[in-house]
C-alpha cells in the first residue's frame, strides 16, 4: 500500500507511471506491504482467469517464488530504473527472501517526480518485463 499521495500520468519510461504528490524525504516510507491491498495469486490461479484479467496480471503484477502479487493500488504503475529512486527494507521483516516488505526512498523524491524501482531486486518475471 503506498503510503504517500501518488497519482498516475503518463511515463517517459513507458506507459503509464506511478509520480508523488508530494515532496517524499530520504527514507520515508514510500510503500508497505498490506494484505486488503495486494492480491496473491499461484500461477493455477492466474491460469484460470480470463485472458484479459490474465493480461493485467502478468502486466501489473510481480512473480516470487511462483506466487504473483497484484497490487492494487497506485503502485502497480511504478516503473522500473537501474537506478530507482526508492529500495526495498526488509529490516522487521520475516525470512530474508519474505517478498512482504515496505520501500523506502533512497533520496529526495520531489513532487511530480516519476516514483521507480528496481524489478531486478524482487521480480522473478523482470527478464521478460524489461527490454533486452
Amino acid at each position: 500500500m503506498l503510503k504517500v499521495p501518488t497519482y498516475v500520468s503518463e511515463s517517459p519510461i513507458g506507459g503509464l507511471g506511478v509520480f508523488a504528490g508530494r515532496d517524499i524525504e530520504e527514507g520515508e516510507l514510500v510503500w508497505e506491504f498490506h494484505p486488503k491491498t495486494v492480491w496473491t495469486l499461484t500461477q493455477e490461479e492466474v491460469q484460470a482467469l480470463p485472458e484479459r484479467l490474465q493480461n493485467l496480471i502478468y502486466t501489473y503484477s510481480y512473480l516470487f517464488e511462483g506466487q504473483w502479487y497484484f497490487c492494487v493500488d497506485n503502485s502497480r504503475f511504478m516503473n522500473h530504473s537501474d537506478q530507482a529512486n526508492t529500495l526495498e527494507d526488509k529490516s522487521g521483516v520475516q525470512g530474508a527472501s519474505n517478498p512482504l516488505g515496505r520501500d523506502r526512498a533512497v533520496r529526495k523524491i520531489l513532487k511530480d517526480e516519476e516514483l521507480t524501482c528496481n524489478y531486478k531486486e524482487f521480480d522473478q518475471n523482470w527478464k521478460d518485463k524489461l527490454p533486452s
